[in-house]
């Protein structure tokens, strides 16, 4: 649904550096300023149908700052394979083209419209798209876990993150 708490410095900088700062309209007709103001959506209803359901769910975890990254947040060696990926809000899509990132840096600083990840049990994504369904949320069966290294393959985009990139404690 937008921002989240992702590349909200790296937004601030861009607008900075247009000619109408906030009020740069998108291709959709609204501002940036705007589409910056979207509100977050919130997940508290869909966990509570999911860890009350069968959907065999092993870990959730909110995609914000840096961005698909989050998914290597489990401490073991998984390797976490994307084949699918969902529609980029559009001003997502404006913020990386302006601030000229690449892919590997875009998905690693924005959540690139995945608010959120369930990993659930081998076969019960469609329940639990089903489930998200059901609270007015969008989801789709993005990919699958695989036993290490630990990783994260966007296949879209040909993008991998190994696991030092998510090192983010202090050194």
């Amino acid at each position: 649904s937008g921002l989240h708490a992702n590349g909200a410095s790296l937004a601030r900088s861009v607008a900075a550096e247009l000619g109408d700062g906030y009020g740069t309209l998108l291709p959709s007709g609204r501002s940036l300023g705007e589409a910056l103001l979207d509100r977050s959506l919130i997940y508290c209803s869909l966990v509570r149908s999911l860890l009350s359901g069968q959907a065999g769910i092993h870990y959730l975890s909110h995609i914000t700052g840096h961005g698909l990254l989050k998914l290597m947040r489990p401490r073991r060696e998984l390797g976490y394979v994307i084949g699918e990926l969902p529609p980029v809000p559009e001003v997502l899509e404006f913020l990386v083209a302006h601030a000229r990132l690449s892919a590997s840096a875009a998905y690693s600083t924005f959540n690139m419209g995945c608010g959120f990840a369930v990993y659930c049990a081998a076969g019960a994504g469609d329940e639990v798209v089903r489930l998200a369904a059901a609270q007015g949320l969008t989801a789709l069966v993005a990919g699958r876990v695989e036993e290490g290294p630990r990783r994260v393959v966007l296949e879209p985009l040909d993008v991998v993150f190994q696991s030092e990139d998510l090192d983010l404690g202090p050194g």
